[in-house]
């Protein structure tokens, strides 16, 4: 049913529109009345109509006048124009101007019929594209909370294929500018914000801070800002500077976007915030480490406290570190999961018990020194090991916040689990027992797996012919070397597809293959799906867990 507003200066007119015309059979109903051009004005608000029927000679405002006026809204109502015959000029002027129609008077009820007929065939057009314009617009922004998602989570993609995507969905990102990214947790997950969520009014609340975020960037023009929905109550904030400026300057102006952001929230909106703070960070390329940085300053609030800015890079982690466990073991144990060295779950074993010693058996200490171990791990891991992300899904091990369990021994294993979990990766990648020549191959393909590796090349880097590489390859593995990078090249596909933001032929190009073709045929021998049907299996969230076995 849609809304109908009758402006005429003349009450009998009024009142046979209103009591005479049966609107209800043809989709409409009266909402209000209005006696001239500026008394409607002042309803159009208030009631929103979906038509304006509009006599065209009134005082104070006539119909034309105030047909100018709607003209200004955005999706405003149609008008049509109530006319006398020989006010024809008028007329005309009035459709000029974008009247949907006129009717003359003395009104005919079948010629009216007929003029609001097309009416609302008109009308529900227009709610069909906005229906279908806003399932667009959802969806669009969808993609573009996982586009930021991912590219939060280190996810690379080439420049051209980066910068289509940043103007395609609008983020505010530039790779060749610092970043810094900040975890923004709203409330404490007490019972008032439990009930808040219960009553759907948590969304209002996020949305509230997102807006006061938005408000003080309007406020720092030396920096750019993109905001991301994490999860309940939680936003990301990735800010960049507007100019070149020197990394000093940035932090400054970082350090009091941050603490003025805090204040306003607690002054204006009497709500609990804590603010995580990663480092900065030199490329764009580099965000995940900033990311991480904010995840692991958040869960310092079990140490700190909350409702405070923590800057990760402020934090005395040499003092914690000594207190809780000996730093130097965390390169150690890192080398030895990627080595897939058995030593790695000793040392496990020896670092639990000096960090049980070290916080004195408090739990939230040790989950605090497992979370700061997992996230030194991984910093270390990517900047000495960057290939790793391609193969396996780091995030398993990045992502737990050991604070949610419930004993010492529950931490122990788990991270034990996540240890095995990568060591199994890593012998799956690093065949060989340990020969320090196929240990040199396997770093070299996995290292440049995005580039044409043949015999030629890898026999040529280790000195070696190919006959004998070929043979000891062989006999340390079991496979033949070819096959071995045919594996890890599919294994990274695999990822690509799964995640769907890449077509067939950016996969073939990434991975080094110079016809899609060739590589839609490699993929197939390898899974037993062609690169569209196996992307397609992981289209929906859901199935993002299936396992696929390979030939």
């Amino acid at each position: 049913m849609f809304s109908i507003m009758i402006v005429d200066d003349d009450p009998l007119i009024c009142e046979w529109l209103t009591t005479q015309i049966n609107w209800s059979p043809m989709g409409f109903e009266v909402v209000c009345i209005a006696n001239n051009g500026i008394e409607a004005l002042q309803k159009l608000n208030e009631y929103n109509p979906d038509v304006v029927i509009s006599d065209i000679n009134m005082p104070k405002m006539d119909g034309i006048e105030l047909l100018n006026c709607i003209k200004e809204y955005d999706n405003g109502p149609l008008v049509i124009l109530l006319s006398n015959e020989d006010d024809y000029p008028n007329v005309k002027q009035g459709i000029l101007l974008g009247a949907f129609g006129y009717i003359l008077k003395p009104v005919d009820k079948d010629k009216l019929k007929e003029s609001m007929k097309k009416v609302f065939d008109e009308l529900l057009k227009r709610k069909q594209e906005q229906e279908k314009d806003q399932k667009i617009s959802e969806k669009i922004e969808l993609f573009r909370e996982r586009l930021l998602y991912d590219i939060l989570r280190g996810k690379e993609y080439p420049f051209q294929k980066f910068d289509d995507l940043v103007l395609e969905y609008g983020l505010k990102l530039r790779r060749d500018m610092m970043v810094q990214v900040a975890i923004v947790e709203i409330g404490n997950f007490d019972d008032k914000s439990k009930e808040l969520v219960k009553s759907g009014k948590f969304d209002e609340l996020t949305e509230k801070v997102r807006k006061e975020i938005i408000k003080m960037v309007d406020g720092f023009s030396d920096i750019i800002c993109e905001i991301g929905d994490m999860d309940i109550g939680i936003l990301s904030v990735i800010i960049q500077p507007a100019r070149n400026i020197g990394i000093t300057e940035f932090e400054e102006i970082s350090y009091s976007f941050f603490s003025k952001l805090l204040e306003k929230i607690k002054l204006d909106m009497n709500v609990r915030v804590t603010i995580g703070v990663g480092e900065i960070q030199k490329r764009l390329k580099e965000i995940s480490l900033s990311y991480m940085g904010a995840k692991a300053a958040l869960r310092h609030k079990y140490i700190l406290g909350g409702n405070r800015v923590i800057h990760i890079k402020e934090f005395e982690f040499d003092r914690q570190q000594k207190l809780l466990y000996p730093a130097e073991r965390e390169k150690l144990l890192a080398d030895y999961i990627m080595a897939a060295d058995e030593r790695v779950f000793q040392t496990i074993n020896n670092l639990f018990n000096e960090i049980s010693i070290g916080s004195q058996g408090v739990l939230n200490r040790i989950a605090f020194a497992a979370n700061q171990l997992v996230y030194n791990i991984s910093r270390y891991i990517d900047s000495q090991y960057s290939y790793i992300k391609k193969l396996y899904d780091f995030s398993k091990f990045t992502d737990v916040d050991f604070t949610k369990f419930k004993s010492e021994e529950e931490i122990k294993e788990h991270f034990i689990y996540l240890v095995k979990d990568m060591v199994e990766v890593v012998k799956m990648y690093k065949p060989g027992n340990g020969n320090p020549i196929i240990k040199k191959a396997c770093d070299y393909v996995l290292e440049h797996i995005d580039e044409d590796i043949t015999l030629l090349t890898i026999s040529n880097k280790l000195n070696l012919s190919k006959n004998y590489f070929c043979s000891l390859f062989k006999q340390e593995t079991g496979y033949n070397f070819l096959e071995y990078v045919t594996k890890v090249k599919m294994e990274w596909a695999k990822r690509l597809l799964k995640d769907g933001n890449c077509k067939t032929y950016e996969v073939s190009d990434m991975l080094g293959y110079r016809e899609s073709s060739y590589f839609s045929r490699l993929f197939r021998k390898y899974t037993s799906y062609s690169p569209a049907e196996y992307k397609k299996l992981f289209k929906n969230d859901s199935n993002d867990t299936k396992e696929l076995k390979c030939n």
